[in-house]
């Protein structure tokens, strides 16, 4: 759906606050509601992992990536949206529907206002501040699925 937009993350994000928020995740201590995203890679198949925080609006739940295009994202929708999340305990199997600019709007502002001024460090083109114009402008560069319970 977007525009090929990816923001890499940082060293220090991959090589340690990734897998040490991945590992307490799995163990059942997420750290702020982290849990990890299990999908099965587009290429090889394989299973693939990513700590991933998803966040409830309005009693919904969502994972959204302010980093764009990333390799979960594309896996996730080659997985046809079928995926699982683990925080300790048995994983959790859902499914991932991608939303539209308009239904992603009113999500990426509730979370960018929620994170306040700590959006800056997750999103490079929208702030707490941004307007509904300027979210729905940057919005199809940042992908955004509702969660439900898969059957």
């Amino acid at each position: 759906m977007g525009d090929h937009h990816y923001r890499a993350p940082g060293l220090l994000s991959r090589r340690l606050l990734n897998p040490v928020v991945a590992a307490l995740a799995e163990r059942g201590a997420p750290v702020g509601g982290a849990v990890v995203l299990a999908v099965p890679g587009r290429v090889t198949g394989r299973v693939r992992t990513v700590p991933l925080t998803p966040v409830t609006i309005d009693g919904r739940r969502y994972l959204i990536s302010p980093r764009g295009e990333t390799d979960w994202v594309r896996n996730l929708r080659a997985a046809g949206g079928i995926a699982a999340l683990r925080a300790g305990g048995e994983p959790e199997r859902v499914r991932a529907v991608e939303q539209g600019v308009e239904a992603a709007v009113p999500v990426l502002q509730a979370y960018v206002r929620g994170l306040g001024r700590g959006a800056g460090l997750l999103f490079d083109d929208i702030t707490a501040g941004s307007t509904e114009a300027e979210v729905a402008a940057a919005a199809p560069r940042h992908p955004v699925f509702e969660l439900t319970a898969a059957g």
